[in-house]
């Protein structure tokens, strides 16, 4: 493994351990046992660092999501439910990956209140799969997805009645975010 990626793999180590607050260059350099230099030499400072492991533990995050929403999935409208249930579980358990939600802990996703073009890239990674059951959404996706990643934050952030069960958040998700989007049962 190139040292690169050994960095990059500490902090992500790092912040599913301690969370983003207990992201440190000193933590980094600990775990993965280089130096702070060959760490800042790699990295410009802890800012670059936080955002590089957070997009790479949002890839894999991507990744685990589509599998299992893929696999619950067999319509337009179950596989971008199976999203939202399989990536709110997916932020919710895991400190590595709270940034995404919680922009004040700093975030590769907003830019203070505004929500970024690399969130949209993300939340439109999540949703690519959809295409293949419904082909003519293609052109939507990007509508979709920022929709999707607007439901996800509150969801993330917010629990009610509605949606402590995820039996409960799938038929919510298909009477109010399906029924909003060009999406078919």
């Amino acid at each position: 493994m190139d040292v690169h990626t050994r960095i990059v793999d500490a902090a992500i180590q790092r912040l599913a351990t301690a969370g983003y607050d207990g992201l440190s260059i000193s933590s980094v350099s600990r775990i993965s046992g280089l130096s702070r230099p060959t760490i800042y030499a790699h990295f410009g400072g802890l800012d670059q660092l936080a955002s590089e492991a957070l997009e790479k533990a949002a890839i894999q995050a991507i990744s685990r999501v589509t599998e299992r929403a893929r696999e619950e999935a067999t319509t337009a409208a179950d596989y971008v439910v199976e999203v939202m249930i399989a990536a709110r579980a997916e932020i919710r358990s895991s400190p590595a990956l709270a940034p995404i939600a919680y922009p004040e802990r700093g975030s590769i996703l907003f830019d203070g209140d505004t929500v970024g073009p690399r969130a949209l890239e993300l939340s439109r990674s999540f949703l690519l799969p959809l295409v293949e059951f419904q082909p003519e959404l293609e052109h939507e996706l990007d509508e979709i997805a920022e929709t999707c990643l607007r439901w996800l934050v509150s969801l993330v952030h917010f629990e009610s009645a509605r949606s402590r069960s995820e039996a409960k958040l799938r038929a919510y998700l298909h009477r109010h975010l399906i029924s909003g989007l060009n999406v078919t049962a």
